[in-house]
């Protein structure tokens, strides 16, 4: 996701034309080409839990929720990039990782899911683990004493990134979090599938079932294998879960499908990060049909004009689905 959205947050936002609008035409955007993925009412929430001064330290970033963010885990971002309006309120989005959605997804989940003084929150494809920092963070600001954090990445660079993110916000069993990484990838399986061996800052390689040489985006790859494991099996079978954020470059599919009995009975809220429309469709009408309830969705962009050989690899920018279960709201 990151190296699309890095296109897109580096893109100048145009400036209104000083000329005079032709007759008929409005000057700016209309509210139809604006499509934010969130209400005017989730940006006053976002406000409530923003109270931290965002700030730039020597090694690391503050941001408005509290999360500390050493350079070395984001080394796709520039310190003298980092808008620090931006990591106070991330609306539309943070500047240089995530739109706003998905910042209201997890304050939204917590909102509704942490009454009882416990969250359990779950990030597949976490990178260097952001959502988990944010989710114990938030947590601890609120008081919110049983917190366990679940976090896969199957990058061994990104997953030592992920471990030293939460420890230098104290997220560990030293101070009281329950914590439980995996180096490796969610799948629909306990075994090995193949990922790609890429930069540290490629936020976009996926895992596959068989080995390739050539991935979705068709850039050249060299795969090897690693671990893989279902949800049941690291949350634990009978255990819930109140928020899962899942950004595994185009399984969402494959992985939501595979779990769909254990989501049904034991996941409360989901975040999917969509990397196509055919995709985002059929994640629509196969949760919808279960009971889930779209709660914030704002689907991804594509090249279009041209032949489609592989439609995550046409995607510019990754969409988002915030998802309730109505069987546990």
């Amino acid at each position: 996701m990151l190296n699309r959205l890095r296109t897109l947050f580096s893109s100048p936002t145009p400036s209104p034309s000083k000329e005079a609008a032709s007759p008929g035409v409005e000057e700016g955007p209309s509210p139809l080409q604006i499509y934010a993925g969130y209400e005017p009412a989730d940006a006053d929430m976002l406000h409530r839990h923003a109270t931290v001064p965002a700030s730039l330290q020597g090694d690391h970033y503050i941001d408005g929720f509290g999360v500390k963010t050493l350079f070395d885990c984001v080394p796709f971002a520039s310190p003298d990039a980092l808008n620090l309006a931006r990591l106070q309120h991330p609306i539309p989005d943070d500047g240089f990782h995530a739109e706003g959605i998905e910042y209201v997804a997890l304050l939204n989940a917590i909102e509704r899911f942490a009454t009882d003084g416990s969250f359990v929150a779950v990030e597949a494809g976490a990178g260097w683990g952001p959502w988990l920092a944010m989710a114990g963070v938030v947590c601890r600001s609120r008081g919110v004493e049983g917190v366990r954090l679940i976090g896969l990445e199957a990058s061994p660079e990104r997953f030592a990134l992920m471990r030293r993110h939460l420890g230098f916000n104290q997220l560990d069993q030293q101070h009281g979090v329950a914590v439980d990484l995996f180096e490796g990838a969610v799948w629909s399986h306990d075994g090995v599938i193949h990922f790609p061996e890429s930069a540290v800052e490629d936020m976009g390689a996926a895992a596959s079932t068989d080995r390739t040489d050539t991935d979705y985006r068709g850039q050249a790859v060299a795969t090897r294998e690693v671990p893989c494991t279902r949800l049941p099996t690291l949350v634990g079978e009978g255990r819930q879960v109140d928020f899962l954020h899942i950004d595994v470059q185009g399984a969402e599919g494959e992985v939501i499908t595979s779990h769909l009995d254990w989501l049904n009975q034991h996941t409360c809220s989901m975040m999917i990060a969509t990397h196509s429309r055919p995709l985002e469709g059929e994640l629509m009408v196969l949760l919808n049909d279960n009971g889930w309830l779209l709660q914030r969705e704002k689907p991804c962009r594509f090249t279009a004009g041209r032949a489609i050989a592989d439609w995550c690899g046409a995607t510019a920018v990754d969409g988002s689905q915030y998802w309730i279960n109505g069987k546990l709201a």
